[in-house]
Parts: C-alpha cells; sequence; structure tokens
C-alpha cells in the first residue's frame, strides 16, 4: 500500500493534467473550427482530410510500438538505446515519406480528388518531425512529467492554429495550408520536447536491443495496425462512393467526437503507464475494468448526449450551415465511440499484460466488419451508410469480451450496460419520446442513483 499511494497520486496529478491540457485543446479546436470550416467547407476540409488519413497512418506503421516498448522499460533507459530508437525511427519513416512522395498522383486519382496530391506531399514532410520527437517526448513521459508533456503540445496545437487560421481566412493556400500548419505544429513540438530535455537527436544501433525492439514492435504494432485501418475508410471507402463533401462530413464529425471522448484517450494513456507499475493481479484488473467502464459511459455518454440534442441548433451557428449534414450520421458514430469507450480499458489491459495478438485478432475482425459494410452501404445508403457501418461493429466487442475473460476473468457489465443502453436511447431521440423514457429509467434506478451518490460523495470529500 505504502508503494502504492505514491504512484495513485502521480497517476491522479497526471490524469488532471491531461484533462486540462485537453481541455486547452478542445478549446483550440473550437475557436480554431470557427475560422477554418466556416471558410473553407466540407468540400475543401475532405481533401485535408482524405491526405491527414494517410499521413496519420503512416505515423502510426512507423511508430510500431517502438514507443511503448521503452515507456514499459524498468529502471533507468541508457543513452545507447535513446539512440538505437532515434536510428529505427528514421529507419522507417525515410522510406515512408519517399513512398507518399512518389504514391501522391495516383492516391490523388484513386479518389477522384485532384487536390489530394499536393496537400499530401507537403503533409508528408512532417512525419520525421512527428517521429523525431519521440524519444524526448519518452523521456518526460517516463517520470510522469505530464505538465511537460502537456505544455509541448498545447504550444505545438497553437502554432497551428497561428499559421492556419489567418491564412485560411484571407483564403490563401486551402487545404494545403491546413498541411504546412501540421508539419510547423510538429517541428515546434520536436524542438521543443529536446529543449525542455537538454537533448538532441544521436543516431548510433546496438543491434541486439534493435533486434529486441523490433520483434516487440511488429508483435504490438499488428493490433495497432489493424485498428487504425479504420482512419483509411473514409478516405478510401467514402471518398470514392461519396466525394470530397462527404469524406469532410465524416471527418468533421469524427472529429468533434474524438474532442468529446477525451476521457477515452486520457484513460488509454495512463492506463499503459501505470498498470504496467501496479501490476498483473486478475482480481484488481478486473476491478478497475468495472470502474473504468462506468466511468467512461458516463462521463462520455453524458458529453455526447448533451450535443445529440443540441447539435442541430450548435453547428449551423458555429460552423455554418454547409455543416448540418453531419448531424443525420452523428447519432450512429456517436453510438459507435461511446462503445469503444466503454471497452477502451479492454484493449488497455489486454496490451498491459502482453496480449496484443489476440487484441490484433479482434481488431482485424472489427475493422473487416466495418470496411466490407461501408463498401455495401455507402452506394445503397448514402452517407448514412457509413453509420451503419459503425453500428455493425458493435456485435463484434462479444469477442473482445471472449479473449478478456479467457486471460483474467470477466469484469462486472451490470451498471455500465445499463448507462450505455440509456445513452444509446438518449442519442437516438428523434425515434420518439420512449428513447427518453428509456435514458431517464435507466438514470433513476436504485442502482444508478446509489453509484452517482458515491461519485458526488467522492467528488464533494476531494473538493
Amino acid at each position: 500500500m505504502a508503494t502504492e499511494r505514491p504512484l495513485r497520486q502521480a497517476a491522479l496529478r497526471g490524469g488532471a493534467i491531461l484533462a486540462a491540457r485537453q481541455g486547452v485543446s478542445i478549446v483550440l479546436k473550437l475557436v480554431g473550427a470557427l475560422v477554418i470550416t466556416r471558410v473553407l467547407g466540407p468540400v475543401v476540409y475532405g481533401t485535408y482530410v482524405s491526405a491527414a488519413a494517410v499521413f496519420n497512418y503512416a505515423g502510426t506503421v512507423c511508430y510500431a510500438g517502438m514507443g511503448i516498448y521503452f515507456l514499459r522499460l524498468q529502471g533507468d533507459v541508457s543513452e545507447i538505446s535513446f539512440r538505437t530508437l532515434y536510428s529505427l525511427l528514421m529507419f522507417t519513416a525515410l522510406p515512408v515519406v519517399i513512398l507518399i512522395e512518389a504514391g501522391a498522383g495516383w492516391f490523388a486519382r484513386y479518389l477522384g480528388i485532384p487536390e489530394v496530391e499536393s496537400v499530401a506531399r507537403i503533409i508528408a514532410l512532417g512525419l520525421p518531425l512527428q517521429l523525431l520527437a519521440l524519444p524526448a517526448m519518452l523521456r518526460l513521459e517516463r517520470g510522469l512529467d505530464y505538465r511537460r508533456v502537456a505544455m509541448n503540445e498545447i504550444i505545438g496545437q497553437s502554432a497551428f492554429y497561428m499559421l492556419a487560421v489567418p491564412l485560411v481566412f484571407l483564403h490563401i493556400g486551402g487545404a494545403k495550408t491546413l498541411a504546412a500548419a501540421v508539419v510547423l505544429q510538429y517541428a515546434v513540438v520536436c524542438l521543443l520536447a529536446h529543449a525542455v530535455t537538454k537533448t538532441v537527436p544521436r543516431f548510433s544501433l546496438d543491434r541486439p536491443l534493435a533486434a529486441k525492439v523490433m520483434r516487440f514492435a511488429v508483435d504490438y504494432s499488428m493490433a495497432t495496425w489493424i485498428w487504425q485501418m479504420r482512419l483509411l475508410v473514409n478516405p478510401l471507402i467514402v471518398g470514392p462512393a461519396l466525394g470530397a463533401r462527404a469524406v469532410g462530413l465524416v471527418g468533421m464529425t469524427i472529429s468533434l467526437l474524438e474532442t468529446m471522448s477525451v476521457v477515452r484517450m486520457i484513460a488509454w494513456r495512463l492506463s499503459v503507464a501505470i498498470l504496467t507499475k501496479v501490476g498483473s493481479d486478475a482480481k484488481r484488473l478486473r476491478a478497475a475494468m468495472t470502474d473504468g467502464m462506468e466511468l467512461q459511459v458516463l462521463a462520455v455518454g453524458t458529453i455526447m448526449v448533451i450535443f445529440g440534442w443540441t447539435g442541430r441548433f450548435i453547428v449551423p451557428r458555429l460552423l455554418g450551415p454547409q455543416w448540418l449534414g453531419l448531424m443525420q450520421i452523428y447519432p450512429y458514430l456517436a453510438l459507435s465511440y461511446l462503445t469503444i469507450a466503454t471497452f477502451n480499458i479492454h484493449s488497455a489491459t489486454l496490451t498491459v499484460v502482453n496480449k496484443n495478438r489476440d487484441l490484433a485478432v479482434y481488431n482485424a475482425v472489427s475493422v473487416t466488419v466495418f470496411a466490407v459494410t461501408a463498401y455495401l452501404a455507402l452506394p445503397a445508403f448514402g452517407i448514412i451508410g457509413y453509420g451503419y457501418a459503425e453500428l455493425a461493429t458493435i456485435p463484434v466487442y462479444f469477442l473482445l469480451h471472449t479473449i478478456v475473460v479467457r486471460i483474467i476473468g470477466s469484469p462486472s457489465y451490470r451498471l455500465a450496460a445499463l448507462w450505455w443502453l440509456g445513452a444509446a436511447a438518449g442519442l437516438f431521440w428523434q425515434f420518439g419520446p420512449w428513447t427518453i423514457a428509456v435514458m431517464l429509467l435507466a438514470s433513476l434506478l436504485p442502482i444508478s442513483v446509489k453509484k452517482l451518490r458515491s461519485y458526488a460523495v467522492l467528488a464533494l470529500a476531494r473538493g
């Protein structure tokens, strides 16, 4: 218990700092969106989203779990280890950048969006900068110095908007301006990360360590690579089927949901760093999973339902009337994101206990169902087909549950499932008054009232 208390305090401090960072990020994103999305509109924004999706997936491939390997290491990490990490990151990044630069024209023709070619070629230049920042950021994160991690990320995001907003407002560059702003953002983060850690990128190779890192990275990243293929469904399937406007509407809906599900991102980020130190006691992990599911459904579900009720008034006033079409698919994507948040702790736990191959199997099934359903549904139903594809992945979570049960046993789903059902009904309020009744019933049942009261007591006690 003596060792757990400082660790818990560090986790709470880290969580609070990351939450504050996300709060600032949300404000910056909202302010930027007021200008960028109103001026650009869905078509130009969809052009940027198409290129950015490839860039983000390329970053996932190059990152390849190498950072997680070093984050999990016990004790001090030697300088030769960090130099090896720099070398491995650049070894993977440079060929990918060359591939994007060479294939940008073909990609644009496949999508039927010619402007994507120049945007992709600009944004690809940010990939080496993004990866070069990783070793320095890892030094901070290993020391649970989330304050500096958060500050670096906030300053980098601020640089993005400082360049993008005035140029977009002046109608200079369009989607290419956003791509250039991404490059600037990662350049700033890279410079700041090395400045605060008083380090510079150095390259050398410890061959035995490199082999060990790559073995872990491939094993770990199979799950991540497969899951992140979800990012490519929008440009690669929605784009050719419905065009840049639909890509823009889906991309903006995803961006809003990512912002609203901030708790999910914080929880996963802390889980890997903290649960690794706690250990792999099955009983404690099950208890943590139960608590985590309940908290995430409550927090994420509440925010998403509120936006679902008010979005038709907020979106045209903040983003412009041309964006109102995103509310057509919002409930479907929101329900999918709520379910992702519910099972977020499952994937983090499997990562901590090093069951990445099992996680990869689930991810492969989920992404396949998603992509195939989208491919079939989009021509038949239009943009709402993307929402149907998201819903089609929800039953696949039973496979993830089965994997977790086999490894550590089953957490309790009773309260999380009740709140999930209530939030799901609230998201589809337009289907009739009965949906509101279901949501209220889920909130007012004795088991819910008792739990909510305990949260209130805990919050007041902390205050």
